[in-house]
């Protein structure tokens, strides 16, 4: 079940290109609903790829991660279907850095600080 694992990390990459995306714009033309919409289910969908994953392997997660993700998530649909320019690049630059944050909870590159916090499985041990 790597699979699972690889695709929700590179896809995760991705979408944060895409929240850059979604502020570039916000901040240069104006907020685009349509984009910053799809770009929300897109995280959505990337959240269940990450359930999935943890479903199905035995590891080990903090339970930051989920939330920071969460809290990213609700930003950005708080402000999807948002016209106000401040509003949509406030919101998803938020996101975006609780996304970046929640992806350095279980990176090599990431803080020593935010390793280990709340570390959950859904599997036991396996038997001896």
């Amino acid at each position: 079940m790597d699979i699972l694992a690889k695709a929700h990390k590179h896809y995760g990459s991705l979408l944060l290109a895409l929240v850059v995306a979604v502020v570039i714009l916000a901040l240069t033309k104006g907020p685009r609903p349509a984009f910053q919409r799809v770009v929300a289910v897109l995280i959505d969908i990337n959240l269940v790829v990450g359930l999935a994953n943890w479903w199905v392997s035995a590891k080990a997660i903090s339970l930051l991660h989920p939330i920071l993700a969460l809290a990213a998530v609700g930003l950005t649909h708080a402000s999807a279907r948002s016209d106000s320019s401040r509003k949509v690049a406030v919101c998803w630059s938020i996101a975006g850095v609780l996304l970046l944050a929640a992806w350095a909870v279980h990176a090599a590159w990431g803080p020593d600080f935010l390793k280990g916090i709340w570390l959950v499985s859904l599997r036991g041990a396996p038997a001896a």
